[in-house]
């Protein structure tokens, strides 16, 4: 298979699994700002790299969004996880190595961090909930706070949990290709050794 075709098969994919798990914590966990696409957003970038980094949370938020709604800074929201899906691509130039789970927690950690700040900044700006001066922002990121802390326990744990997933079934699929080798190998040889007598 293509590498172009393999990106675009795991592209449909990952939006799949995404506007379906997307829909249902909204409908069936509701905790404010415990969500997944930000998750798969760093794991495109990780994974797929390039233009996907970008494109694939954009279609995540997109496509749950005409099922679930969205607030008047959607597009605070949407470039957000657009942005955090690049951040997967420094992840990937920085690597995982031996500590997965602590730079997975890290990434994910910066992602709650810049999603806070970014969105509140938005709403912020662009809502009439808060006087457009310094002491209106600060009360904005104040009363942020209690979705900030959602946001970061789901980050804590579902990104760890998207980049585990991928890794142990990446090495079950490596061990069972290794086995079928092995397996193919033997037979090979015992069929040239049939043929030699």
């Amino acid at each position: 298979m293509k590498p172009v075709t393999k990106k675009i098969i795991s592209f449909v994919g990952l939006v799949f699994l995404g506007v379906v798990a997307r829909i249902f914590f909204v409908n069936y966990i509701g905790i404010p700002n415990f969500e997944i696409v930000s998750s798969l957003a760093l794991f495109s970038g990780f994974y797929l790299g390039g233009i996907f980094s970008f494109i694939t949370p954009l279609a995540i938020i997109f496509l749950s969004d005409l099922f679930i709604g969205n607030s008047a800074i959607l597009i605070f929201t949407w470039s957000a996880f657009g942005l955090i899906g690049l951040m997967g691509l420094i992840m990937k130039k920085v690597g995982l190595g031996k500590f997965i789970f602590l730079k997975t927690t890290s990434f994910g950690f910066l992602a709650s961090c810049f999603f806070f700040l970014y969105t509140n900044f938005g709403w912020w700006v662009l809502s009439n909930m808060y006087p457009h001066n310094w002491e209106g922002l600060i009360a904005c990121f104040v009363n942020g706070v209690p979705f900030f802390r959602t946001n970061l326990m789901g980050n804590l744990f579902l990104v760890p949990l998207v980049f585990g997933t991928f890794f142990v079934l990446k090495g079950l699929l490596y061990s069972s290709k290794v086995v079928m080798m092995s397996e193919a190998k033997h037979l090979g040889q015992d069929s040239s050794s049939a043929d030699s007598k």
